[in-house]
């Protein structure tokens, strides 16, 4: 991956030709991104945006030739974050523009396909009638809007969580190139707010109190959450140099536990956000030699 970087740091060129060819490609939109991402940070918002525009050729072909939205979401997604990171080199205004351009996405989502929300109700319908029956046809036409709302805000969670990958792997590109440990040292340090994990965890309770699209508001939340519960995960390991087999551990946990665990991890991040764990961390001698 490294050599990848350095090619893209090689000029315009370079960068627009892998860009254009990733989004044209199946399944690897995210790597489009990642290098639009990377411009966009080191080189600034004018050249990202010539790398967008070019990228988005393909990625629009994607989405009139067979219905796909997602390249061309992805990619705009990610490079606003990746403005936002540049213009702030703040970790939580990257994922609050996140959040806040998803949220619109999905908003527009049922006037932009409409045709691809209606797939996904009905996939979703038809799998669920597979499973209760007698539920469907109780509900009947009820579950319509909220198959729907499900549909629309798992989308835009999909696409804002493949946009957030993209811009952690671009920032790791650019630490190793020009500052060797540089992303290690914010993804470990990184934590929320209280401001925003108070505001996170009010929307979530008292969204469908204030009429909003709870779905789409709660699946969008709990991005930055999750980032933030395992970054707390990687820090605390890091501090007490206690080995990596400890994260391999950890996500071998989550993919065993599955929700439970993310969910604990949630919860603690917001917790750190007041109470700062990793600063209460004291280090002894024997950890400091491991």
């Amino acid at each position: 991956m490294r050599a990848l970087a350095e090619y893209l740091m090689r000029g315009p060129r370079q960068a627009v030709i892998v860009a254009v060819i990733a989004a044209a490609l199946p399944m690897m939109f995210w790597l489009s991104a990642a290098v639009l991402t990377l411009v966009t940070l080191r080189k600034g918002v004018g050249q990202g945006v010539s790398v967008l525009v070019w990228a988005l050729l393909p990625a629009s072909a994607w989405w009139i030739k067979f219905n796909d939205p997602g390249t061309v979401l992805v990619l705009v997604f990610s490079w606003v974050m990746a403005v936002v990171l540049r213009q702030t080199i703040s970790w939580e205004k990257t994922l609050i523009a996140g959040v806040v351009i998803s949220v619109i996405a999905g908003a527009l989502m049922p006037v932009l396909f409409p045709e691809v929300i209606q797939q996904l109700t009905d996939m979703a319908k038809e799998l669920y009638n597979q499973i209760d029956p007698d539920m469907v046809k109780q509900l009947g036409g009820d579950l319509d809007p909220v198959f729907n709302s499900l549909m629309i805000a798992s989308l835009a969670a999909t696409y804002y969580s493949l946009a957030l990958g993209a811009v952690m792997l671009a920032r790791s590109w650019q630490s190793a190139l020009y500052n060797p440990g540089g992303f290690r040292k914010e993804f470990h340090s990184f934590k929320l707010s209280p401001a925003f994990s108070l505001c996170a965890v009010g929307l979530m309770l008292f969204g469908p109190i204030l009429n909003l699209n709870t779905s789409l508001l709660v699946l969008m939340l709990l991005v930055p959450l999750t980032l933030a519960g395992i970054a707390l995960v990687h820090g605390s390991v890091a501090k007490r140099n206690l080995g990596r087999h400890w994260i391999f551990t950890f996500y071998i946990s989550v993919f065993i536990l599955g929700p439970s665990l993310l969910l604990l991890t949630m919860f603690l991040a917001v917790l750190d956000s007041w109470f700062d764990f990793r600063s209460r961390i004291r280090v002894s001698e024997s950890d400091q030699e491991k």
